[in-house]
Formats: C-alpha cells, structure tokens, sequence
C-alpha cells in the first residue's frame, strides 16, 4: 500500500519550480514563469490552475508591513543620577520602551533622552518608572508639542 497521496504523484520537476518561484514572489505573472521554466504563458496557466485546483496551491497572500505609526507623546527629559556607573544605568534605560535617543551631556543635567509614547498614560508610567530608580536623584521633563524637523 502507498503513502503517496494522487497529488504527489502528479507533481513533476517543472510543477515544483513553478511552486518555489510562486513561493518566493506569488504575484509572478504567468508570462514570467513561462519564461522561468521554459514553458508558455497558456501551458504554465494550465499548471497553476491544475496546482490550485488538486490543494497543492492553497491560496496567496501579502505579507504586509507597515510603518511603525509615530509616537503621539514624545519628551525630553533631563536625568541627574547618582551612579558611578553611568553606562550600566544607560543601558537600563535602553531596554525601557520608548527610548530614542540617550545623550551624557555636561552642566545641570547628566543625561537628555528622548522618550516616546504611544499615549500620555504610557509616557508618564515609564517615567514614574525611571524617577523610582534609587540612583535618580530627578527628572526634568519638556513635553514635545510640535517638531519643525532640521534646520538648515
């Protein structure tokens, strides 16, 4: 007794071509995988059709990505810290969500930092999360009401 179900046997080396190259780019037009395998646009139609038809081709689909939506709240925020490990307390800020940008900077601040939020609620949580640290002396921070992009 087989284990070889009828569509198997059915598929031949061009079939499977037909499938990679369909796998890779569905929207391939017949005409280019004619040109592929060497077979018509008709010829290479009737393949694709039979596939679809026999559940080997079970459908398509876009893979979408879409843009990451800009943050609705963003801020800077001015951090003196009482660490004499500055780059270990950087690094804690980095795996906080919404950090952009982190800048060791001189003067009344020991670090500026971008943050990012996709709401007014999640931006002050992770602040209130930052200002908890018992190596934050305190935060300053400016909300961003509008960006005017470079100057130049």
């Amino acid at each position: 007794m087989s284990t070889v179900s009828p569509t198997d046997r059915q598929i031949d080396g061009l079939d499977r071509k037909l499938l990679g190259l369909l796998a890779v780019d569905g929207r391939l037009t017949m005409a280019d995988l004619g040109r592929e395998v060497g077979l018509s646009r008709t010829a290479v139609l009737a393949r694709v059709q039979r596939l679809e038809r026999d559940g080997v081709i079970r459908g398509y689909r876009a893979v979408v990505e879409l843009p990451v939506l800009a943050a609705a709240h963003r801020a800077r925020v001015g951090i003196v810290v009482r660490t004499t490990d500055v780059a270990g307390y950087v690094r804690r800020l980095q795996a906080l969500p919404g950090f952009d940008d982190i800048e060791t900077v001189t003067g009344e601040y020991d670090l500026i930092v971008r943050v990012s939020a996709p709401s007014a609620a999640e931006l002050d949580t992770v602040l209130d999360r930052v200002q908890a640290w018992p190596d934050t002396v305190r935060t300053t921070t400016w909300v961003i009401l509008r960006r005017y992009g470079p100057v130049t």
